[in-house]
């Protein structure tokens, strides 16, 4: 088994493993040990990191891996690159900072109304920024040398079960609030520790100071590619974290918790998906490459299908299920406000789904600087709607506000890739498909609930499941909706039966 091969089977384990602890502390752990205010503080600081960091970097990971193989070369460390590429978070950190000091105290006006809580915990956000930025860069530099199984289970499972450990130290009151956010800073600097460790025993860690021959040309194509990929990866974090903090300012911290839980449940839904497009993805890359358009619009055409299908039944199942799961967290009372949100952001994020991996199309050809436009336009579009609607709707506004912004640019991508490659996923299966789905929602209305007790809301969720499942499955083999569906179900059970 080659190496790649064996990377990705065991960076996928880290992965899946990740998600589930991620499930776990989101829906039971921190909404019992963390009171609602809590929960939201500690959610913003986090995501607020995240969003800060994607400037600091300065697009250094990105620009790892699109010239890293321009300078690998293990007798030369490399020609300094990875020293070079940690020097441009410091840099961003400091820009970043600059700005920051006039417009902070701007920055905690915007939260002493509706959520006064938070503002003295805001400036933990700025170490934060840094040590994921740095994290970044050195995931970027394993990634390049082929090796990213380590650095994805420090990040999607050591760090999860660090988290969840000082929630648990912290709800069992072995220290206070601020000090298990300090815990938060902390873990996210030992998991940058941890990848320098890993990468010096690997024997990559290059250090030196060669890019100071780097040629300026060079320098200077990269500096333009990493300040492009910035103003894009920015808008992509605008468009996932903004809404929360106009939550903060409009409503207040707890409706912030609301809408964390709320849309994190409705974004399961995409989980499947996403193993699917990175299969897809590096098959669309080449053939778009080589400009084999008839194999491009097959993969377009079967990833839509598949895509529709899989997002559809994990719609159907949140769905049906969704006040039996609300029912099931802790402070249920205030959680189940979120019921609504979540199918809105589900249905939105199903349908953009099913139309195709229209954003990889773009992002592979020569028109790939069009998604950076798009992804800026629907930041601006998101903050707009997000302060139009939650006067009126409150928090569902917020909501509704990323559902159209979703639609918007979904509806755009399709079109333009219709317009510019010819080539269009949709057909009146889709509306057959459509109806399926819809029988599928009836069915687990009609299903009756077993009881309010813990054990009765997991029976009704596990019964109405396996009921819908068995359904979906039966109608998608006998009318073999999906060739790769039929094929994968026909392999697995001609091994089962060996």
């Amino acid at each position: 088994m080659g190496l790649i091969i064996r990377q990705s089977i065991k960076s996928s384990v880290g992965y899946y493993l990740g998600v589930i602890l991620g499930a776990i502390n989101t829906l039971f752990i921190a909404t019992y040990y963390l009171s609602v205010d809590e929960l939201a503080i500690s959610r913003l600081l986090i995501e607020n990191s995240l969003l800060f960091a994607t400037f600091v970097h300065l697009g250094s990971p990105y620009i790892i891996d699109r010239f890293f193989s321009r300078f690998k070369n293990s007798e030369k460390g490399n020609d300094g690159m990875l020293g070079l590429m940690l020097l441009f978070p410091v840099l961003g950190f400091i820009l970043f900072l600059i700005p920051l000091l006039f417009v902070n105290a701007g920055f905690k006006e915007l939260f002493l109304e509706k959520s006064p809580s938070l503002i003295p915990f805001l400036w933990m956000s700025i170490p934060m920024s840094l040590f994921w930025s740095l994290t970044m860069v050195l995931e970027a530099y394993s990634r390049a040398n082929k090796r990213i199984a380590v650095p994805t289970f420090l990040r999607e499972t050591l760090y999860r079960i660090l988290n969840i450990a000082t929630i648990v130290i912290y709800g069992s009151g072995y220290i206070s609030f601020y000090a298990f956010l300090i815990l938060n800073v902390i873990i996210l600097l030992v998991i940058f520790v941890l990848l320098l460790i890993y990468l010096n025993r690997l024997g990559v860690l290059h250090l030196n100071l060669n890019f100071i021959r780097f040629d300026k040309n060079i320098l200077k194509e990269m500096a333009k590619f990493g300040g492009f990929v910035l103003i894009g990866s920015l808008g992509v974090n605008l468009v996932m974290f903004i809404d929360r903090n106009i939550i903060a300012q409009e409503i207040g911290t707890q409706a912030v918790a609301i809408f964390v839980i709320a849309s994190y449940i409705a974004t399961t839904i995409e989980i499947p998906a996403k193993a699917l497009k990175s299969i897809s993805s590096p098959i669309l890359a080449d053939n778009l490459f080589h400009s084999k358009m008839s194999k491009v619009d097959e993969i377009y055409k079967k990833s839509a299908l598949n895509l529709m299908l899989i997002g559809g039944i994990m719609l159907v199942l949140v769905c049906v299920n969704i006040e039996s799961l609300l029912s099931l967290l802790p402070k249920k009372d205030i959680y189940m406000q979120g019921k609504w949100i979540v199918i809105v952001i589900a249905t939105a994020k199903w349908i953009d789904m099913s139309l195709g991996l229209n954003s990889e199309i773009i992002a592979f050809s020569k028109y790939y600087k069009v998604n950076t436009v798009l992804v800026i336009l629907m930041a601006i579009l998101v903050v707009s709607l997000n302060y139009l609607f939650i006067p009126t709707l409150g928090l569902m506004g917020s909501a509704v506000a990323t559902a159209t912004v979703t639609l918007i640019s979904g509806a755009f991508r399709l079109l333009f890739v219709r317009y510019k490659f010819g080539m269009n996923p949709l057909s009146i299966r889709e509306l057959y498909i459509l109806f399926l789905f819809s029988g599928l929602f009836m069915i687990g209305i009609i299903i009756p609930d077993l009881g309010t007790t813990t054990a009765e809301l997991i029976g009704t969720i596990a019964l109405k499941s396996l009921l819908i499942l068995s359904a979906f499955i039966m109608v998608l083999i006998r009318f073999n909706i999906s060739q790769d569906i039929t094929y994968l179900y026909q392999n697995i059970k001609r091994k089962a039966l060996d």
